[in-house]
């Protein structure tokens, strides 16, 4: 008898343990999971990597690829998903947009994408953009994803959409020696990398950024944070987002190494022996097009809202409006 009443008051114990360690966990004690995809959301974090920041806690970053990023915020079980993650805006919108669960707590990065053409083609800006696309034949590299959405937005913003052939290409068509098409958007780091080679006879021959937005881009992906954690530790978000803003200068600080960089992001991917890496070669310049600099939820909201209305009308099932409850404005 006396031995049944220890093994009960034992599981009693390890029972009551258990249940005190999960509150912990969900009162923001326990690790902090931060998932980001790989490429030019990668380099929003890649300082907090390549120095292991902790902000007093135990935070585990994890590096994804672009096609699985959703998934860690998509659980039914909201223990099983990311406490932080940057997400493309598009999706952010469609699957946390009425925030409920997560509110985003600014913009990391402002446009990546980027308009090749052969070396003796105009180059396009925001004053002969609708004049020297018109009649053109431009290919798009990932048409079924952001960059498709964001053509046909800024095709429409210049009212050129019926008079331009849009067709969806891969990378490896991108090329200037002998193609059919005049023009073609894609994202860096694939657009320095065609450019670089010789063979190819391309050149940089426009920014979707700047045709949108002059210097300031469009919002292109977005960091979010579960409501539990903000509500838990405001501190540690405030002092999660500094960092973030920091390291934007931290990338083009030229003391700072490609290998450094790019080492960060490596040593967090899940599988490192058998993932292909977004960036297979890395330069400040590349960095700079990749537009990095963080924005909070309280100045960016307005064009937040302006750029999910405006990717919706071109294609209804991209994204969709938001509600002002999912945007963290700290006051």
């Amino acid at each position: 008898m006396k031995k049944l009443l220890t093994a009960l008051l034992s599981t009693i114990v390890v029972g009551v343990s258990a249940l005190g360690f999960a509150a912990c966990k969900d009162n923001g004690a326990g690790s902090i999971s931060v998932y980001m995809p790989d490429g030019a959301p990668a380099l929003a974090l890649a300082q907090l990597m390549a120095e292991d920041m902790q902000f007093g806690k135990e935070v585990d970053y994890s590096v994804v690829d672009a096609e699985s990023i959703t998934s860690t915020v998509s659980y039914a079980d909201m223990n099983k998903n990311a406490d932080l993650c940057v997400l493309p805006v598009n999706d952010a919108s469609k699957l946390l947009g009425d925030g409920a669960d997560y509110k985003m707590l600014g913009t990391v990065t402002h446009g990546n994408l980027y308009i090749v053409s052969a070396t003796d083609k105009p180059t396009l800006t925001a004053d002969n953009f609708a004049q020297e696309i018109s009649g053109k034949k431009l290919g798009v590299v990932q048409m079924a994803k952001f960059p498709g959405a964001i053509t046909k937005v800024i095709l429409s913003e210049y009212g050129v959409t019926e008079s331009v052939t849009v067709q969806a290409v891969q990378p490896t068509e991108v090329t200037g020696a002998g193609s059919d098409f005049d023009y073609f958007v894609i994202p860096e780091p694939a657009a320095s990398t065609r450019i670089g080679n010789s063979n190819l006879n391309l050149k940089q021959a426009g920014s979707l950024q700047e045709l949108y937005g002059g210097s300031n881009g469009y919002p292109q992906a977005v960091l979010v944070a579960k409501n539990s954690l903000i509500d838990g530790d405001p501190q540690f978000i405030a002092d999660f987002t500094e960092a973030v803003a920091a390291s934007a200068q931290w990338l083009l600080n030229y003391e700072v190494s490609a290998e450094t960089i790019l080492n960060a992001i490596k040593s967090h991917y899940p599988d490192p022996e058998n993932t292909t890496p977004a960036f297979n070669n890395l330069s400040k310049s590349v960095i700079s097009n990749c537009a990095v600099k963080f924005t909070s939820a309280a100045d960016g909201k307005a064009e937040v809202k302006t750029f999910l209305t405006k990717l919706k009308a071109v294609n209804s099932d991209f994204a969709a409006e938001v509600t002002d409850n999912f945007f963290y404005i700290n006051v």
